[in-house]
């Protein structure tokens, strides 16, 4: 089992690319600090989601926290 310890989070638009469908896309940047079961030191990994990854991502944690609940 793991426990996040800290969240931060960052929102932007794409402002220029070599991609043309790219300039102007909304993201989210989200940096964790998770510490595994026995761990001695926490990991931080950090990601870059679309806004439809984050929808879902976010959908996961809601479904995986009414899991949890029902405990």
């Amino acid at each position: 089992m793991a426990q996040i310890l800290d969240l931060a989070w960052k929102f932007g638009v794409t402002a220029s690319s070599d991609e043309v469908a790219a300039v102007g896309a909304a993201f989210v940047q989200l940096k964790l600090v998770v510490l595994h079961e026995g761990a001695a030191q926490p990991e931080h990994i950090a990601m870059e989601m679309t806004l439809p990854q984050l929808y879902h991502f976010l959908s996961e944690v809601q479904k995986a926290k009414a899991v949890m609940d029902s405990y």
